[in-house]
């Protein structure tokens, strides 16, 4: 009995060393005490309030490329490019009563073609259960008078969008971006976002060819016909990439979940992998990483008015690895023109 004791001692001696190592590696940085300064705020948040810095880097770093309007009873086709094309019937729109809006509808959308705009967006190519080579991705809001507005039941709207090669990815499918909050015409941070495969009710997928330019290839795009608004994803299950592990980013004690985000990109392939906070390390996590490539590994934070970008570029993953980064001062600029590197 005597032995078992001491056994047992000893465990619970290494688990407070380890733990203590733990909390040590964590909380070490360059944490500096900033009179009268948002700095000084180093605590984290289980929940993340409307007013955080983090939902004003998001408001700051989504541009949606393209807006237009329409009469809600007569509808219309709107061309915003040559490779981005949405047709909306006369009475497609209601409001969160259900009535018909017969009038004057805003129409707003972002487009993520390349790995910046997701990161700029909060959002990842994989969702809880398997990592996403996605080709391209959209968002589309609607409102009427400042309210956000949906499409009408039995009503289905039409989106034509194509990549810059003018050729659709094989074996793509339809993911929803399944939202938590309540919907609005401003983006917010959504810890439970998630891609989720669409209902063969709700979206259909075709390709839709035109001729191209004499000699050359027919121009391809997809083409989505769908009830449903906001956010939309055309991907593909990433199976081919190898072993897969966890990888945690720590950030200095000044940078929390409610000011900070983290995301990992690779070289080789279309993915940007969101790190989520994980509370009980303090600091930001994804499991759903691809060992053994190089990637890169940015964040952005929002103190103040102040902005910070923090970046290193990792030559091999291997098990269980732990990042550290030091994010320095830059303008919203300098932090858009970095991303557009990756």
């Amino acid at each position: 009995m005597l032995t078992k004791l001491r056994k047992y001692g000893l465990f619970a001696a290494i688990g407070l060393m380890l733990f203590a190592s733990c909390n040590k590696e964590v909380s070490e940085g360059n944490f500096t005490l900033y009179s009268g300064n948002d700095m000084n705020d180093t605590s984290w948040s289980a929940s993340i309030p409307t007013n955080a810095a983090i939902n004003r880097i998001i408001d700051s770093t989504a541009v949606y490329q393209y807006k237009d309007s329409l009469i809600g009873a007569v509808g219309k086709t709107i061309t915003f490019t040559d490779r981005l094309k949405i047709i909306f019937p006369a009475n497609a729109f209601i409001n969160s009563s259900g009535n018909l809006i017969p009038g004057k509808v805003e129409v707003k959308v972002l487009v993520m073609r390349e790995k910046s705009a997701f990161i700029r967006t909060l959002k990842s190519t994989h969702n809880n259960a398997e990592l996403l080579e996605s080709d391209l991705g959209i968002c589309i809001l609607a409102s009427s008078n400042g309210q956000a507005i949906n499409i009408a039941p039995a009503i289905s709207y039409q989106i034509r969008i194509g990549n810059e090669d003018n050729i659709v990815m094989q074996q793509m499918r339809i993911y929803r971006g399944e939202e938590s909050g309540v919907l609005t015409t401003q983006l917010q941070m959504d810890p439970l976002f998630n891609w989720n495969e669409a209902s063969l009710n709700q979206f259909q997928l075709a390709i839709f060819k035109q001729a191209g330019n004499p000699g050359s290839k027919d121009i391809e795009q997809y083409s989505i016909t769908t009830n449903q608004l906001r956010w939309i994803l055309i991907a593909r299950p990433f199976q081919q990439i190898g072993s897969l592990g966890k990888l945690n980013v720590i950030l200095p004690p000044n940078f929390t979940n409610k000011n900070s985000l983290v995301f990992m990109t690779t070289d080789d392939y279309n993915l940007s992998i969101e790190l989520k906070p994980e509370l009980n390390s303090r600091s930001f996590s994804a499991n759903l990483v691809p060992l053994q490539k190089k990637v890169h590994i940015v964040s952005i934070s929002l103190i103040g008015n102040q902005f910070y970008f923090g970046e290193t570029d990792v030559k091999t993953l291997y098990n269980t690895p732990v990042i550290s980064l030091k994010p320095q001062k830059k303008s919203l600029n300098q932090i858009l023109l970095e991303l557009k590197k990756l």
